[in-house]
């Protein structure tokens, strides 16, 4: 009876670890996002104002790190929240580096979009401004969706051809949509900059196993499973080494 309450125990101790690594740091810049706009709010929309990302503008650098915290109304921090509960809960499930891999998909986004940023094309009413300050985590929920996506068809696990197919099908549409300049006051290439980040994050992150394919790495024969088994237990609550995934290489190598 003991060693029965001993495995139950550990069996939750291991499930509690698990909750907290997959869904904490998916919850905790939600929650920034949340403060900060109430604050902003309480300011007169000053965050906005100061901290939004403007293309091309050395100012609008710190919108870089900023922007993605930022809402412009209650609506749109609430249709962000979902995408960002769904996406990134599901690349935290993929990857045991959720938190490097959304700081990528953050930083490389803004960046892009500082580049490639409207006002380029201005489809705006007449009369109306163009989207000039970028704000919103739509860069990076872009992000987590292409990320998805792509690192399906690179790892070719079971788990994230599953997700893959499901953001495909419930996200691609509207989010191919979003890319395009065609709604009024949308930041179109914010939307466009987090699919480029989601696609060159999926491959830099997958670099090895795509290399191990092509050159023949290890075999099933090679990586027998108790091998795998302790290593996997020596790697517990510690980060995956090689190409920052963790991939079960045997699973999908020739």
């Amino acid at each position: 009876m003991s060693a029965s309450g001993d495995s139950f125990r550990a069996i939750g101790s291991d499930f509690t670890a698990m909750v907290k690594r997959t869904f904490i740091p998916v919850l905790l810049p939600l929650a920034a996002m949340w403060v900060l706009f109430f604050v902003s709010l309480a300011l007169g929309n000053w965050f906005n104002r100061s901290l939004a990302l403007e293309a091309r503008s050395l100012s609008g650098l710190v919108g870089i790190v900023f922007m993605p915290l930022l809402h412009g109304s209650f609506a749109h921090l609430l249709a962000n929240t979902m995408s960002w509960l769904v996406l990134g809960g599901m690349t935290s499930l993929l990857t045991r580096r959720f938190t490097s891999v959304m700081v990528m998909l953050w930083l490389l986004s803004g960046a892009v979009l500082w580049l490639i940023g409207s006002p380029w094309v201005c489809h705006a009413p007449q009369g109306a401004s163009c989207v000039v300050n970028h704000v919103g985590a739509s860069t990076v929920v872009y992000g987590f969706a292409a990320f998805i996506v792509t690192y399906a068809i690179l790892a070719r696990r079971f788990l994230a051809m599953l997700f893959g197919v499901f953001v495909a099908f419930v996200y691609g549409l509207s989010m191919l949509i979003g890319m395009l300049p065609i709604t009024p006051g949308v930041s179109w290439t914010g939307h466009l900059s987090g699919a480029i980040a989601g696609v060159a994050v999926a491959f830099m992150l997958t670099k090895e196993a795509r290399a191990q394919r092509v050159t023949g790495g290890p075999t099933s024969a090679q990586l027998s499973r108790p091998q795998q088994r302790m290593g996997r237990s020596r790697r517990r609550g510690k980060d995956d080494d090689g190409d920052g995934m963790e991939i079960d290489y045997s699973k999908y190598l020739d």
